[in-house]
């Protein structure tokens, strides 16, 4: 593949290849360049050949919370009834709908910072102040969560933390002890865990991702989608599942069904990914798990100072270039060598001197991105 062709966005679809110039290579938004699952564009052509494009329907709604369950049974071995899977446009609306609705009014908001970013923004719109507590770091690199700090935190008067769970951008999956042990502090303060879960579907081998709800169903509420593991987030469909019976009650009595906001192709396609994707899902986490052994090597071999550790879930690689002093060297990356990552400095407290780069892409535009980025360092 020429280094044109690589970089022609008409050839590539989505935010990612059509946000910086033609001549950077994008490695920066969570989109992967695999395309569409046969299930998901089969069940897509279905609909617009039927005309369903109206507003979503109770047995769409239903066929996403039954597969969805199913998966989740499946895959993470995650039991919990269709009937407490609820519908919300995307992950960060319905963690801004739990917060609202859900914890303790007027109450600050936990966040393990580095995090993902848009949390930020969204505690904001939630009307609710919000508090950092920066993970720790072993000497190997390891992230691990702040767990004094935030059981301080609730005892300053927090009333949820968002837990990012796997953990973007640090590519953690939590141990089941770490997670038993956060939503304990949690509920021991009569506090909520509102879990983030979007990339559970993205764990490698050998890790385990445990569902928060499954150590503590009362504390915890828990947001996912299958966008991030079949590339579908901008068809709007996210689900919120909600494991207290209290919660059940407050959610059905405010979202009727003018209020939830849904797309109902995204329902389509969330139900065709849960129900018939779990193969393409495989393949995809097959080449996933060889871009991150690429990734790994290219980074000791070509980019001496540049700190890695391999992900243990997501497609996202969180790469410490702190040892270069540069202010943020993801403008660093983007002037010299022309590759779009995304800054540290963006995910709060402790991401500061760090980039998160996407490796979901064709192994030849990897190399490319790390060749480019080996020249341009100092």
């Amino acid at each position: 593949m020429s280094d044109s062709s690589i970089t022609e966005p008409n050839l590539r679809p989505g935010l990612k290849w059509n946000y910086f110039k033609a001549d950077v290579l994008p490695c920066w938004v969570a989109e992967m360049d695999y395309g569409l699952a046969p299930a998901i564009t089969d069940a897509l052509h279905e609909a617009i050949d039927r005309g369903d494009t109206g507003y979503p329907y109770p047995a769409i709604e239903s066929a996403v919370a039954e597969s969805g369950s199913r998966f989740w049974a499946d895959r993470l071995g995650w039991e919990v009834g269709p009937d407490r899977v609820f519908h919300a446009p995307d992950v960060i609306e319905g963690i801004r709908r739990a917060i609202s609705h859900l914890t303790r009014p007027g109450s600050p908001v936990i966040l393990h910072t580095p995090v993902y970013f848009p949390f930020f923004s969204m505690v904001e719109r939630a009307g609710r102040e919000m508090v950092e507590v920066t993970a720790l770091r072993d000497r190997d690199g390891v992230y691990r969560l702040d767990l004094d700090g935030i059981d301080r935190a609730f005892e300053a008067g927090a009333g949820s933390l968002v837990l990012c769970n796997p953990w973007n951008p640090v590519g953690r999956s939590l141990t089941r002890v770490e997670v038993e042990e956060v939503v304990g502090i949690a509920s021991s303060h009569g506090a909520r865990v509102i879990a983030d879960e979007i990339h559970a579907a993205l764990t490698f081998e050998n890790t385990e991702h445990v569902a928060a709800a499954s150590a503590d169903p009362g504390t915890v509420v828990t947001v996912t989608a299958a966008s991030k593991a079949w590339n579908l987030p901008g068809l709007k469909s996210a689900q919120v599942v909600l494991t207290n019976d209290e919660d059940l009650d407050v959610w059905s009595a405010y979202f009727t069904p003018e209020k939830v906001g849904v797309g109902t192709l995204g329902l389509i396609a969330s139900a065709a990914a849960y129900s018939r994707g779990g193969e393409w899902l495989d393949g995809v986490m097959a080449t996933l798990h060889s871009n991150r052994r690429l990734l790994g090597e290219l980074i000791e071999e070509r980019l001496p100072g540049v700190g890695y550790r391999a992900p243990e879930a997501t497609y996202l690689a969180w790469l410490d270039m702190s040892s270069f002093g540069w202010d943020e060297p993801a403008d660093y990356l983007l002037d010299r060598a022309r590759v779009g990552v995304t800054g540290g400095a963006q995910f709060g407290t402790g991401g500061e001197g760090h980039v998160r780069l996407n490796f979901g892409t064709q192994q030849e535009v990897l190399v490319e991105i790390v060749d480019r980025i080996a020249r341009a360092l100092p």
